[in-house]
């Protein structure tokens, strides 16, 4: 079967294996989004410019690492438990195409939120975004990135393991990520750290093409995700065609 209409079989099959939560959980990722950037500043009793332009850029970034390094490697160690990961790779299909498929179905899940809570933040605090032309790949970039990682912890970690790890995750990017925040509030060893990890990364290409003028594009943060990404790609890629 020809790869190109094996993948369009395999979007089609994944969304509908979905269809009974994919438009709850496209709209829970939205919620999600709309209350950081509407929820965060009742937080504080006075909030500056910067740090509301922070918490606006930042909640799509949030949004896009929650489903991919949390969300998804739970759903395919769900999948992995049940067999059909196992039955998919019984299938005359390309293990590629039935990858590429599932990222995008679950880039679809997240993208609406992304947009209409930028679209939200900008209204409510009346943010002058001036959106750069870059926002589009740095979004799929992002997205893209988390997916793939999220997709290798699942594929390598057993399920229980992966519940826990994903769990861990969730507290590091809200406590103690650079995403609404600037990694100079951070302890310099973890600033350090973030340097090396891909989530930094994600909250600087996110806000840097949302908010041109008021953060700069570190050119670095898109060697950095993409680093990350063909790491989390191949990871997974190699799980999935190896010899059981």
């Amino acid at each position: 079967m020809p790869a190109l209409r094996s993948y369009r079989l395999l979007v089609t099959w994944q969304a509908m294996r979905k269809k009974a939560y994919l438009p709850l959980m496209a709209a829970v990722q939205t919620l999600f989004t709309i209350g950081i950037v509407l929820g965060y500043p009742l937080l504080f009793p006075t909030i500056d410019q910067t740090a509301i332009y922070l918490i606006a850029t930042g909640a799509p970034a949030v949004s896009m690492i929650s489903v991919g390094l949390v969300a998804l490697p739970q759903t395919v160690g769900e999948q992995r438990m049940e067999g059909s990961l196992a039955y998919m790779r019984s299938l005359p299909v390309p293990r590629l195409a039935y990858l590429l498929a599932d990222l995008t179905v679950w880039l679809a899940i997240v993208i609406p939120g992304v947009i209409l809570g930028v679209v939200v933040g900008a209204w409510r605090f009346g943010l002058d975004l001036q959106v750069s032309p870059l926002v589009v790949p740095a979004v799929l970039m992002v997205a893209l990135t988390s997916t793939c990682v999220g997709y290798a912890l699942a594929s390598i970690l057993p399920y229980m393991l992966t519940v826990i790890v994903t769990q861990a995750i969730v507290v590091f990017v809200f406590m103690f990520s650079p995403l609404t925040f600037l990694p100079n509030k951070l302890p310099a060893w973890l600033e350090t750290v973030h340097r090396l990890l891909p989530i930094q990364a994600m909250g600087e290409v996110t806000r840097g093409t949302i908010a041109p003028t008021q953060f700069p594009l570190p050119p670095g943060a898109f060697l950095t995700l993409a680093a990350w990404c063909v790491f989390g790609f191949a990871v997974t890629y190699v799980a999935m065609t190896r010899r059981t």
